[in-house]
């Protein structure tokens, strides 16, 4: 697939708002555990070990997906995936992403 160079700085653009939306996700379900700490529902213990499956799992699983993937790619997933507003993408560029392919992972 042919770029331009402001598709492709566009793409990073994209790339990185849909990284932030990710990593808020899978934040926010760590902080769910931390409330639940406070409130003494869990032990101190078990928060760790959420927090090192988190480091381990999640966050690694995403920062590979990120730094392994291409930008475009990224970003078709992020649309199908309704990660991200398709309305960003301009036409041109959304036209040259393969959006239909992560629509089954939904």
């Amino acid at each position: 697939m042919e770029l331009s160079k402001s598709e492709r700085k566009k793409l990073r653009d994209l790339t990185g708002e849909i990284y932030e939306t990710e990593i808020d996700r899978l934040l926010g379900d760590l902080h769910v555990q931390f409330e639940r700490w406070q409130k003494k529902e869990i032990l101190g213990s078990e928060l760790q070990r959420e927090i090192h499956a988190f480091d381990q799992h999640q966050f690694r699983e995403l920062w590979s997906m990120y730094n392994n993937v291409t930008e475009s790619m990224l970003v078709a997933r992020g649309v199908a995936l309704g990660l991200i507003d398709a309305a960003k993408v301009p036409p041109e560029l959304l036209a040259k992403l393969d959006v239909g392919y992560w629509q089954e992972e939904k």
